[in-house]
């Protein structure tokens, strides 16, 4: 008796206390919606240019590619550059399309942008095999490093951690020796893209993860005068 009359008294005393504030729940969206639309997205650029060469010869595929990317930049930064020049276009389109864009872009570029300018970059600047694989390290190495780190990773780094580190190299690999059909080279490109990822800190990632992986495997072809 003496207890329910003492948790009576407890809850009219919260009840009636103007300093307790009851916040009402905040349903979170789905987040995994933006991983499954930068997955989807991100790999028809890798995807067309590995598979275009089997109908056309592969300087056209490159040229068919570089024009889809540069229509893709010139499109996105338009839409930046309307989005961050009027707030109030600005503000329509993170309440819209808030599933799809980081709340820590509504005041810059996206990584849409960011993306067509590194494939873009590497698709103009290297081989198609080393290519590929950049553009795949970005578009599933970097989605598993994420999902690693908020799902399993303990000590953080500036926002990065080992256990996402790992789960970026588990999926490059084998996209890696895929595409290289070699496991050596494989295996050091996907530490090192793996690297670049963990090390992109004040960089988008989107730049940084497909040129950074594609200079790293030029480098280490060259090195072993297989280019």
């Amino acid at each position: 008796m003496h207890a329910a009359g003492a948790f009576d008294r407890a809850e009219k005393s919260r009840q009636e206390d103007p300093q307790v504030i009851q916040q009402p729940l905040i349903k979170k969206p789905f987040l995994g919606l933006r991983k499954v639309f930068h997955v989807l997205t991100s790999s028809v650029v890798p995807l067309l240019y590995w598979y275009l060469p089997v109908y056309v010869s592969l300087e056209a595929s490159r040229i068919c590619v570089l024009i889809l990317l540069l229509v893709a930049l010139a499109l996105f930064s338009l839409f930046d550059g309307a989005r961050l020049l009027f707030p109030a276009l600005n503000r329509l389109v993170m309440d819209r399309f808030s599933l799809l864009i980081r709340e820590t872009e509504r005041n810059k570029i996206t990584g849409a942008t960011f993306t067509c300018l590194s494939f873009l970059a590497v698709v103009f600047s290297f081989p198609r095999e080393i290519a590929v694989t950049a553009m795949l390290f970005l578009a599933l190495g970097d989605t598993a490093a994420e999902i690693a780190g908020k799902n399993w990773g303990c000590r953080k780094y500036h926002g990065r951690s080992l256990e996402g580190m790992a789960g970026f190299f588990i999926v490059a690999f084998p996209l890696a020796w895929i595409v290289m059909r070699d496991w050596p080279v494989a295996f050091v490109s996907a530490g090192m893209g793996a690297l670049i990822e963990f090390f992109s800190i004040g960089i988008d990632d989107n730049l940084t993860v497909p040129v950074g992986s594609a200079i790293s495997l030029w480098l280490i072809l060259s090195f072993l005068q297989k280019i």
